[in-house]
């Protein structure tokens, strides 16, 4: 400060000092002129006249220098006086505590505010910032650079909204937690930091009250009440009353409002941290739920719940929690799906629900896609990538279905867009060689995006995901898609389908398709050799009538049968190849049992041959084949190929293989999912396929244990 003053003193004394040299210079250049012209005693009383205006000059100049000099004086005093009242003000009177610590986080100096927070009884404080706040010098250095834009935020946007961000990192001090806010300053030639430390626990505390009580939304259903009703002699509304008691007391239990909008549904009310206890406890209110049985009957009652833990406004999550309750009942019911801004999370999915009578969905859905057919450009139709007889079927009666829908002079503008390399595909395509209809019906992938246009209906068959689709390019090209699946659906989709008929109790989507056409006005419609196809798919997914099969299955069967469906050449396309039976044999050596109770077996697809079929098909031939072992409720097949390794997975009805597979990114039915790990080997695979398995089957025990506790 002194030698600040110094240099304000020299700076100002130049003006005066200048003027009284310049003046000097003046007057003696003008003396020595006016002395060549005038005699001495002129002379005298010249010099004397210049020399008193000279003094009179530098009087005044050293006069007004003194009065300006007196009063920046005055202010520099002023000044000094109010900084030092206002630094023992921040240091010993106002609340605003601070420390000055140096570049390697040695805390020099610290306020009385500061000295409150520690406890310190002296001010005098020596020890390493570290000591009483978890921060290192680089991170102290790094809020420095970001501290100015931090301080300067708002509490309070321009719309009025109370900013209750903590934009800084935040740091706990005994029992109160702040943002720091460092600044740098340097003193005689060092560098430090004024560090600031702002309370924010006020803040913190708050948003944490706030997000423990944001209000969620949950959609509630009873999946199988009606169902199970029809074979007990038990009083539905006395089963529908005691099911609602146990819901209304698991709602009391975490704080929530229980109301029901419609027969054998509910709407849900309570809070995120509600929502937390019952993650913990992986929704132990299905179990509860499950404990419930009708008369002497041992099929347990199941529920399915949408939550929507996101949102903007309570009709955006009304609307979200709804999506996620149809990808509950879309994924087969008995489970509980969270929809968060980030994604979903899926609980629950221990019980393999009955088969319901779909007959007046199918009707609806049927009538819709025939008008949707109707009013498009084109029809273009497609199931999943490496078809099977489900897929191929499916689409060959949804084509069908389309065909009749649009008339006879239209059927160029349906097209079935899949794999004509693919082996199923040939033997398929041999059963319509004979149908002039179905010349240049099948395309590829290639033929089928050139032929989307603006008004194009895409037709989903035996498939959900637009990712493993024939052609994922078609999908995310066309904007009116219809989905017909029996796969559960495992995520909200990211458009908005125009037909969304998911129905995962159907044993196949040649059976959802079969339903469809027979309850539409064209039923008779149906040629003998589609009618074959469709039946090879349904017999494909129930492994010849063994599995996954239901009154409704038979039904469509008895249709098909009445339409022309020859069995004889539908066994036809299951008959094994010698090299098929070879892989066989190679499946069942390397088959081993792990947890005493699911197989699982491996081979790599170069010891094949070169004649081998699909790799995937093999697999989950041998799938099937293991399951059929005694005391084996789950079974999993693993085939090397080019790309990593293919899981297919099958179980009966105590062990949900779609959980276990998409813990490894795949997906598929309660009984029948399959997976693709690419980029691994086959040890590295059969590991993460255990750990996906004891990770199930903990989560199970865990859920018992809770309920029973």
């Amino acid at each position: 400060m002194q030698n600040k003053r110094k240099d304000e003193f020299h700076s100002d004394a130049m003006l005066p000092l200048g003027i009284c040299a310049g003046g000097g210079a003046l007057f003696l250049s003008l003396l020595c002129t006016i002395s060549y012209s005038s005699s001495a005693e002129d002379l005298r009383a010249i010099c004397v006249l210049t020399l008193a205006i000279y003094l009179l000059l530098c009087a005044g100049a050293i006069t007004l220098y003194l009065l300006r000099y007196k009063r920046l004086r005055g202010i520099a005093d002023d000044a000094e006086r109010l900084n030092t009242e206002i630094y023992d003000v921040f240091k010993y009177v106002a609340d605003l505590p601070y420390a000055v610590v140096d570049l390697k986080g040695n805390v020099k100096a610290i306020n009385s505010a500061m000295q409150s927070i520690l406890g310190l009884s002296s001010p005098l404080y020596n020890a390493p910032l570290r000591t009483f706040c978890d921060i290192s010098p680089a991170e102290l250095a790094n809020l420095a650079i970001r501290a100015p834009e931090y301080a300067t935020r708002r509490a309070v946007d321009r719309e009025g909204n109370l900013d209750l961000e903590v934009h800084n990192d935040t740091y706990r001090i005994g029992e109160r937690t702040y943002e720091l806010y460092p600044y740098a300053l340097r003193s005689r030639g060092q560098e430090y930091y004024l560090v600031n430390f702002r309370d924010v626990t006020d803040y913190v505390d708050l948003r944490a009250k706030l997000q423990r009580e944001e209000p969620i939304i949950a959609y509630i259903v009873l999946d199988n009440l009606q169902e199970l009703a029809q074979y007990v002699r038990v009083s539905y509304r006395s089963a529908a009353n005691e099911l609602e008691t146990i819901l209304q007391n698991w709602a009391q239990e975490i704080g929530g409002l229980l109301r029901e909008y419609d027969r054998d549904k509910y709407l849900l009310l309570f809070s995120a941290a509600a929502l937390q206890r019952c993650i913990e406890d992986n929704f132990n209110i299905l179990e509860r739920v499950r404990s419930v049985r009708l008369g002497d009957n041992s099929y347990p009652v199941t529920i399915s719940m949408g939550i929507a833990a996101t949102g903007n406004s309570f009709r955006e999550c009304e609307s979200i929690a709804s999506a996620a309750l149809d990808v509950a009942l879309q994924r087969g019911g008995d489970q509980v799906v969270v929809k968060r801004a980030d994604g979903i999370a899926v609980y629950g999915g221990q019980v393999k629900l009955l088969q319901s009578n779909t007959s007046v969905i199918s009707r609806v859905n049927s009538n819709q896609l025939c008008a949707m057919a109707a009013r498009a450009g084109n029809v273009l139709i497609m199931g999943h990538k490496n078809p099977d007889y489900d897929a191929i079927g499916a689409c060959v009666g949804a084509a069908r279905l389309a065909l009749c829908a649009r008339g006879d002079g239209e059927s160029t503008d349906v097209r079935i867009v899949t794999d004509l390399r693919c082996e199923s595909f040939a033997i398929c395509a041999e059963q319509l060689a004979g149908l002039s209809l179905y010349d240049g019906m099948f395309v590829d992938a290639a033929t089928g995006l050139d032929m989307v246009r603006s008004d194009t209906l895409l037709i989903m068959v035996d498939v959900n995901n637009v990712n493993i689709v024939e052609s994922p390019d078609i999908a995310h090209n066309v904007a009116n898609i219809a989905i017909i699946d029996h796969h559960r659906q495992f995520e909200v989709f990211e458009f908005a389908p125009a037909l969304s008929y998911i129905h995962p109790t159907a044993s196949s989507a040649s059976e959802l398709i079969t339903e469809m056409l027979e309850q539409s006005p064209f039923a008779e419609e149906l040629l003998k050799e589609e009618a074959t196809l469709l039946l090879s798919g349904i017999m494909l997914d129930t492994k010849n009538f063994t599995h996954s099969t239901g009154a409704q299955t038979f039904s469509a069967v008895h249709y098909l049968y009445g339409r022309g469906a020859h069995t004889n050449v539908t066994r036809s396309f299951f008959y094994d190849t010698p090299e098929e039976l070879r892989t066989s044999g190679l499946f069942g050596a390397n088959a081993t049992v792990y947890r005493r109770r699911i197989a699982i077996t491996w081979i790599d697809s170069k010891n094949m041959g070169e004649d081998h079929t699909n790799p995937r098909i093999a697999a989950s031939k041998a799938a099937d084949k293991l399951l059929a072992v005694r005391g084996i409720d789950a079974s999993f097949a693993l085939i090397k190929t080019e790309t990593g390794v293919s899981i297919s997975a099958r179980s009966g009805d105590r062990i949900n293989v779609q959980l276990i597979m998409e813990r490894l990114g795949g997906g598929g039915h309660f009984d029948m999912a399959g997976a693709q790990i690419n980029g691994t080997n086959l040890k590295q695979a059969c590991e993460r396929l255990k750990d996906a398995i004891d990770d199930y089957l903990r989560a199970e025990q865990s859920g018992t244990k809770k309920t029973a506790n």
